[in-house]
């Protein structure tokens, strides 16, 4: 009997990705022009005719991208995941979300499931030593997504946390404040050692002191913990008249707090917040807030994958995507706008 041709088969001669295969089968063709031109290469020297793309077997499934996330609680993640999606969508691929820091035996069985799943490649959300991300390049080709391991050559799109921090701390001093206190996540986490050394960095430009416990460091992104925190600062006799805080959640705590200590937003406290999530607009008064376009990192971080998967040989250069800070009515009452965006 004669053997049917399938797409692996033409995927793996032209050596082109499964996702690229299956999209030229399933658009007529609409695949980048040198992809193109490899897979009618190895459609001719295996006997089958462009105009026949039907007696060709299909591929049994969709390719997938895995996305790893430390935590699902966490809503910074829904607009990154989104844009990935969407991304995904476009090239042709499943995505599968999974869940874990990827610490300890949890590696051993993350690379077990890209093994048994065939995954086509990785979008990491957590930092991970070069060992682990040796690991799992060996399995397929990765990508670092917002947090990252800045001390390997593995590509990643992110933004630039220091100089985001450092403006968001200058319009809070800008704006008069003299006495600002930083509410943060765990130093284990990239961003959090980045934004700290932003929020020094103007602080100490302007000869601001900061009280030791004035920098609070939060083991995670977690409201009710952050609302304790603020609540012991603002019950000591000096307190600060403004917060920092690495997170939008944080910066709603410290709206919490105010009302419980009977302090006006903006007139006795001022907060700036990190993420620009959709509840920075909803509050009362409304949050002033760094955003980083998240749909943007979660979008290029899955199109710079398709490339490296596509292209074997492609050697990518990490991505740093802007960021901008929202002017909302908690530095400063009625005000509404932008400050450009901080420089990579």
């Amino acid at each position: 009997m004669e053997q049917k041709i399938t797409a692996a088969m033409i995927a793996e001669k032209a050596g082109v990705s499964p996702a690229t295969m299956s999209r030229y089968l399933r658009e007529g063709g609409r695949v980048r022009p040198d992809s193109a031109e490899k897979i009618e290469k190895a459609m001719k020297e295996l006997g089958v005719t462009k105009d026949a793309p039907k007696e060709i077997a299909p591929p049994r499934r969709e390719p997938v991208i895995v996305v790893n996330i430390p935590g699902i609680v966490n809503t910074f993640y829904n607009e990154i995941l989104r844009g990935i999606q969407t991304s995904a969508r476009m090239h042709g691929y499943s995505v599968l979300i999974h869940e874990s820091l990827l610490g300890g035996g949890a590696l051993d069985t993350f690379c077990g499931l890209l093994e048994s799943i065939g995954a086509s490649g990785v979008i990491l959300m957590v930092s991970l030593n070069e060992a682990a991300l040796a690991r799992i390049r060996a399995i397929v080709p990765l990508v670092q997504c917002s947090e990252h391991n800045e001390n390997t050559d593995y590509p990643y799109v992110s933004i630039n946390d220091r100089a985001a921090a450092r403006m968001a701390t200058a319009h809070l001093i800008a704006c008069g404040c003299n006495k600002v206190a930083l509410i943060n996540s765990s130093l284990s986490c990239r961003y959090a050692r980045h934004r700290q050394e932003g929020f020094l960095d103007a602080m100490r430009e302007a000869e601001n002191f900061v009280p030791q416990n004035w920098i609070v460091q939060l083991p995670e992104v977690n409201y009710a913990l952050a609302y304790s925190a603020v609540c012991r600062l603002l019950n000591e006799d000096t307190r600060p008249n403004a917060f920092f805080a690495v997170s939008d959640i944080y910066a709603v705590a410290v709206l919490r707090a105010a009302s419980r200590f009977r302090l006006r937003i903006p007139q006795d406290l001022m907060v700036v917040g990190f993420d620009n999530l959709d509840l920075t607009a909803m509050t009362c008064p409304s949050i002033t807030t760094v955003s980083q376009s998240s749909y943007q990192q979660g979008y290029s971080a899955c199109e710079l994958l398709a490339d490296m998967i596509e292209q074997p040989e492609l050697i990518p250069k990490p991505i740093l995507v802007d960021t901008e800070l929202i002017l909302r009515e908690s530095t400063f009452p009625g005000m509404t706008g932008s400050i450009a965006a901080s420089s990579p």
